[in-house]
């Protein structure tokens, strides 16, 4: 069963969430009460839209969850000692980080594993989003990076449609596609930015090795 972990008692989220046939858990906690659960945030701007989505890739993947910002990278946030830790265990700090405001997890034993690492990762205090990339190196899941975009809403995302065809753009609304950017490691994009994306993992893993 496909459900979502709110924080708060919300009349619209649980009617949207009934609309898509989704269970609705009001918790503060990280437990995964649904097969396929989507934990949101207070305050975070629900694409739902693209929950069905969502949930049908954890039927391959054991998480999944936006990119939170092109630009940000793990040396940009958190304290000097939080990023000596992160290197000590990713082995470089130019990675992008993840929303996990809207965090999509699978029952699955990585799944669990995933967050129950995070949870010890964050304590004593330190960045959530160092923590949570900690987490991802650690236990190494099936891991879907979802464009940022998803952070967007409706209006928002269709607004940025209609500028890019007002630029003379090709893009049009398009199916996402599956991009293999390292041994298990995927992302989701547009195809029309597959070419894009692929070159952005590739100069980070060229600087990574030095080449670059």
């Amino acid at each position: 069963m496909n459900g979502i972990v709110i924080r708060k008692e919300d009349a619209v989220a649980q009617s949207k969430a009934k609309k898509l046939g989704a269970g609705v858990c009001v918790a503060q906690g990280w437990e995964i009460p649904f097969d396929c659960t989507l934990f949101i945030a207070a305050g975070t701007c629900v694409p739902w839209d693209l929950l069905p989505a969502g949930f049908g890739f954890l039927g391959k993947w054991d998480a999944a969850a936006p990119l939170w910002r092109y630009g940000a990278s793990a040396n940009t946030v958190g304290t000097p000692a939080d990023q000596k830790r992160t290197q000590a265990i990713t082995h470089d700090l130019r990675l992008l980080l993840y929303s996990h405001e809207l965090l999509f997890v699978r029952k699955s034993e990585a799944g669990q594993s995933l967050i129950a690492t995070w949870l010890a990762e964050c304590q004593g205090g330190g960045d959530a989003r160092l923590a949570f990339l900690r987490a991802l190196y650690m236990v190494k899941p099936m891991f879907c990076a979802l464009p940022l975009s998803w952070m967007a809403d409706l209006a928002q995302r269709a607004r940025s449609d209609e500028k890019a065809m007002l630029r003379g753009s090709k893009r049009v609304p398009e199916p996402l596609i599956t991009v293999e950017i390292a041994p298990g490691r995927f992302v989701k994009c547009y195809k029309s930015d597959k070419d894009k994306v692929v070159e952005r993992f590739r100069k980070m893993a060229r600087g990574r090795h030095g080449n670059g």
